[in-house]
């Protein structure tokens, strides 16, 4: 999932280097997959999300959140050099 964000991150920065457009397509992408986590079939292959006490929607807003401060980052840095 992190070359997945990553790859989105770079693609962003190619086309354009705006923060808000890099998460609001992040938080796009999360809730794609959110979606297809709740499919039964998917969710019975992906069994690595399943933590004891930690929600969906738990679990998917802390990685949002630390891919959003990553993203920020990265984008921020690169906004630097051009």
């Amino acid at each position: 999932m992190a070359l997945w964000s990553f790859i989105v991150t770079l693609g962003i920065t190619i086309i354009n280097p705006e923060l808000i457009l890099a998460l609001s397509t992040k938080l796009f992408l999360i809730f794609v997959l959110w979606f297809m986590i709740s499919d039964r079939k998917v969710r019975q292959r992906l069994r690595f999300y399943r933590i004891s006490g930690v929600s969906n929607i738990k679990f998917f807003a802390v990685i949002f959140l630390f891919d959003s401060l990553l993203t920020s980052a990265f984008l921020l840095l690169i906004k630097g050099f051009i």
